[in-house]
């Protein structure tokens, strides 16, 4: 039977629905010339999270039922048996990305042993996999992941791990310290364990590949700081150029991980809205909410040693008197720093109420620079295009950019004094 669609006309519709995954799989249905080049795509990026959309919010409570039915195939077993099947496991040298959650939905109540076993056998059968997201990690998990992708991954998200034991550790350790590709490592909500004696159990350090280039590291505790810090001191520590984690109202010392990152090192500082903080609500409502910040501001970036600083926020107005605070009490080896906005934040614009926050930010800016400490202020308005905690991460459906055109009027000294920076040129956040 001779074709309906010429292929060049089939690769223009799949081309074009490359961002809509949804409307790709629609098309494949209609034939299978379209199914046929629409399956590398459709297969590029592989969620297992069984109940995902449950657990954010979005799936109706009706249907959560059908993952309580006895009959009901998890996403993970289903996915093993397609790659297991000899016509349809070819499908797995199409996999780039792999979203995976034991503990999430169905699984969480299915024997370890099998699970484990089954996810297993998935690494195994994917050979073109570069990234990984894994939440609800166990050791195991952590060893399979060195035994079959040490070699390929690139790219490492973890979330929601808490490493009670010195096994589980080992597992850690050892599963990081082989991935030789690995550039790119979040750990966001994970700790390692709280013994009530720390004497008795002290901490040991956590190193990172030596061919990682980038770190994101949010949602933890002052003890998981502290190992990454003294596996930052080991010989065969990599040279990150950049490390991101967020600011808590707490005051806690990081002081020994700044001093492992060094000068090298750009370091991202996720601040929030000033009304939410990932390790949970401010202290935001007393009278004078911005210098009650002020203790954990100065011993969260106490130690500091680089020259580059970036502040990702949202787009709340109270930010703009809370960074001129901020910017006050930071390390004299700050000299440079960037204020990156979500563009898809809903609570700005950062000027709609209350300019003085702006009048007084422009005056610290001109009193740091007068001193020499600051060489210049960059602002940016970008894109999130990784998951993260609270408002500087969270996105509604339109992006507003245009507090970009804006900024030199507010700041009007620091951009006579010329260290004033507005980068139009960088659209998506990064680390």
């Amino acid at each position: 039977m001779q074709r309906r669609f010429p292929n060049e006309i089939s690769s223009i519709v799949v081309d074009y629905l490359v961002d809509d995954p949804p409307a790709l799989q629609n098309v494949a249905l209609l034939c299978h010339d379209f199914a046929s080049l629409a399956q590398s795509r459709i297969f590029e990026q592989v969620n297992l999270e069984d109940g995902s959309k449950l657990a954010s919010g979005y799936m109706p409570w009706s249907r959560w039922s059908r993952y309580q039915r006895h009959d009901y195939v998890p996403l993970v077993y289903r996915f093993n048996a397609l790659l297991s099947n000899p016509q349809t496991g070819f499908l797995g040298k199409f996999v780039r990305r792999l979203d995976l959650d034991p503990c999430l939905g169905p699984l969480r109540n299915m024997e370890h042993t099998e699970v484990d076993a089954t996810i297993s056998s998935i690494f195994q059968q994917l050979p073109a996999l570069t990234e990984l997201r894994i939440n609800h990690g166990r050791g195991e998990h952590f060893g399979a992941v060195e035994t079959y992708l040490s070699q390929q991954l690139k790219e490492l998200w973890i979330g929601h791990t808490t490493i009670h034991e010195q096994k589980c550790f080992e597992y850690f350790q050892n599963m990081l310290t082989s991935l030789t590709a690995l550039t790119r490592l979040s750990i966001n909500n994970c700790s390692l364990s709280h013994p009530p004696d720390v004497g008795s159990n002290p901490i040991r350090a956590l190193i990172f590949p030596s061919s990682l280039k980038a770190a994101c590291i949010t949602g933890t505790d002052e003890r998981t700081f502290r190992a990454l810090g003294l596996g930052l001191e080991c010989p065969q520590a990599p040279l990150l150029s950049s490390f991101l984690s967020d600011f808590r109202n707490e005051v806690e010392d990081r002081s020994i991980l700044w001093k492992g990152l060094g000068t090298n090192s750009s370091i991202i500082l996720d601040v929030g809205n000033m009304m939410y903080w990932p390790g949970g609500l401010t202290m935001w409502n007393r009278a004078d909410p911005i210098t009650s910040y002020l203790p954990a501001m100065i011993s969260v970036t106490r130690g500091i040693e680089g020259p580059n600083l970036t502040l990702c926020c949202s787009q709340f107005y109270q930010l703009i008197a809370y960074f001129a605070h901020f910017i006050s009490v930071l390390p004299e080896s700050v000299r440079r720093i960037c204020i990156d906005f979500n563009a898809g934040a809903t609570d700005g614009p950062p000027d709609l109420h209350h300019l003085d926050g702006w009048v007084k930010l422009d005056s610290t800016l001109m009193d740091r620079h007068a001193i020499g400490l600051l060489e210049s202020v960059c602002f940016r308005c970008t894109k999130r295009t990784i998951s993260g905690n609270g408002p500087s991460f969270k996105s509604g459906s339109s992006l507003d950019r245009t507090i970009l055109n804006r900024v030199s009027g507010l700041l009007h000294r620091s951009d006579e004094a010329g260290m004033l920076e507005i980068d139009y040129a960088t659209l998506f956040f990064n680390f």
